[in-house]
């Protein structure tokens, strides 16, 4: 559900700033980037039930292996993500039948995005990771507060710094800040209950 709610806020605040256009290259961005967020879920998930069969078992050496293991996947996946993307930027909008115009434009701006995938990779497996040691709350926290982040920085960012391209930038911020929420909370749970 929270994709689809930062899905509104950057559309309504892009038709107040870009209007239609910036929609346009915004759609065709998402559509290539939720390709790579799903595969992080897909890690995320699949590691879940590895994290509770040690956390159960209380086995927090091979948890905490499981999920480094986990983290560098994602990351390492999103880095190749990061370099086919931005290797076929200026032929994305191309797949989604947009005008040269707002092609151009998804070529310009995908890298923008590109900046905060792997960050997206931490705040997904750490949130699964969440979820399978009893911690859900932090998990609710972690799903819920990237829209959160990006709306405070939308109200605020595009109106000091220059319109439209702080919309974009209010996306990468909200999600990298997200990350380090999902690490600082991890770091306090590792503390409390993965100190054998």
């Amino acid at each position: 559900m929270t994709p689809n709610i930062s899905l509104i806020i950057i559309n309504r605040f892009s038709i107040l700033y870009g209007g239609e256009k910036a929609v346009a290259v915004y759609s065709c961005i998402a559509y290539i980037i939720s390709i790579v967020y799903l595969i992080f879920q897909g890690i995320g998930d699949g590691s879940q039930p590895i994290f509770s069969k040690y956390y159960g078992k209380g086995n927090f050496s091979s948890l905490r292996e499981i999920r480094k293991l986990a983290y560098w996947s994602g990351i390492a996946l999103s880095l190749v993500s990061c370099i086919i993307m931005y290797i076929a930027r200026n032929d994305i909008g191309v797949l989604f039948g947009v005008s040269t115009e707002v092609n151009i434009e998804v070529g310009q701006i995908i890298p923008i995005f590109l900046i905060s995938v792997p960050f997206v990779a931490v705040t997904r497996i750490t949130t699964a990771g969440f979820y399978a040691t009893e911690e859900s709350i932090f998990s609710y926290v972690l799903t819920y507060i990237e829209p959160v982040f990006m709306l405070a920085f939308m109200f605020v960012l595009p109106q000091l710094f220059g319109g439209q391209i702080m919309i974009w930038w209010s996306t990468v911020f909200a999600r990298i800040l997200s990350a380090f929420l999902a690490l600082i909370l991890k770091s306090h749970v590792d503390r409390k209950k993965l100190t054998v």
